[in-house]
């Protein structure tokens, strides 16, 4: 397994898989998480930016799985292009040396996309047939789509097969924003409290990014949903971890305004998306369920 981008998601899918005894190698632009994995026992470890053709020597694609899990370089349109779509041209160029060489073509890639691309306001049930399009999307998830498309384009000597997993808001350990407000003592938090929630516990993306990888030969990847089974108000979920710290719900309000500051992508039209997301095509196409199958499994983990 070669990890790029080795972050919240990279650190833990190279922890379990290191466990199994499979062999991990990884890039991180962060020197500080070089050094976790290497005490994980990562190896080879590069610290690079994807997006430079400097790291190409010290990697080797050839009959591996590629996991693409990097992270914005930063939060504007500049750094998600940096990141997806100068990163995938890197890749690329990567893989077509490998594959001027003789080598065998990695056996997967998969990139870790976003439900942001998902511009729908009206709370429908989405699902990977749901039309995305461009003219709806912010400016950063039209990079996403972009990215999504450049990976999907990948022919069969570069990559024997992709995957894009759309992934829903990312919570786990350490990683719990609207827990954290609340023991801070916010009480208001931004978005009008109905539109729904579609979350996604860390250790589930893991499984569901082995369980691709792990599938047979006759599951030919394309895009995926990776959301737990019961997407939630916002207002219920806020309510709901008041509750278990003690909080009384009735003293929490939300600023529909737009002048609470809000971790919510927004449409082209700055209207924050408001839809739920179905992930049963991942979960038939490789036997993957997620094992917190609502906010309630994830965040009682979180909570002990």
């Amino acid at each position: 397994m070669v990890i790029l981008g080795s972050g919240y998601i990279g650190l833990a899918l190279a922890r379990v898989a290191l466990a199994s005894g499979e062999p991990v190698a990884a890039l991180t632009r962060n020197a500080a998480r070089a050094a976790e994995l290497r005490a994980l026992g990562v190896d080879p470890i590069v610290v690079a930016d994807l997006a430079a053709l400097d790291w190409h020597s010290a990697l080797n694609p050839a009959d591996a799985d590629i996991i693409n899990c990097v992270s914005p370089s930063s939060s504007g349109v500049e750094g998600y292009q940096h990141s997806f779509l100068a990163g995938f041209a890197s890749v690329k160029s990567w893989l077509q040396k490998s594959a001027t060489g003789g080598f065998a073509p990695p056996r997967s890639v998969v990139f870790t996309s976003s439900t942001a691309v998902y511009p729908q306001t009206d709370g429908s049930w989405v699902d990977e047939t749901t039309p995305v399009k461009s003219e709806n999307l912010s400016p950063t998830g039209v990079v996403l789509r972009q990215a999504e498309e450049q990976w999907l384009a990948l022919s069969p000597h570069l990559a024997q097969r992709a995957w894009v997993l759309r992934l829903g808001g990312i919570y786990g350990p350490s990683r719990h924003h609207l827990l954290d407000a609340l023991r801070r003592g916010e009480k208001t938090f931004p978005g009008g409290g109905d539109h729904w929630v579609n979350l996604i516990y860390r250790d589930d993306i893991v499984t569901a990014i082995q369980a691709c990888i792990s599938a047979g030969t006759e599951t030919p990847g394309g895009i995926f949903n990776v959301v737990d089974n019961e997407p939630m108000r916002k207002r219920d979920l806020v309510a709901w971890l008041a509750q278990r710290i003690g909080q009384d719900p009735a003293d929490l309000n939300f600023d529909s305004s737009g002048n609470a500051r809000s971790l919510h992508r927004r449409t082209a039209n700055g209207v924050i998306p408001d839809r739920k997301i179905l992930s049963s095509k991942l979960q038939k196409a490789v036997n993957w369920s997620p094992v917190s199958h609502s906010y309630r499994e994830g965040y009682r983990l979180i909570l002990g």
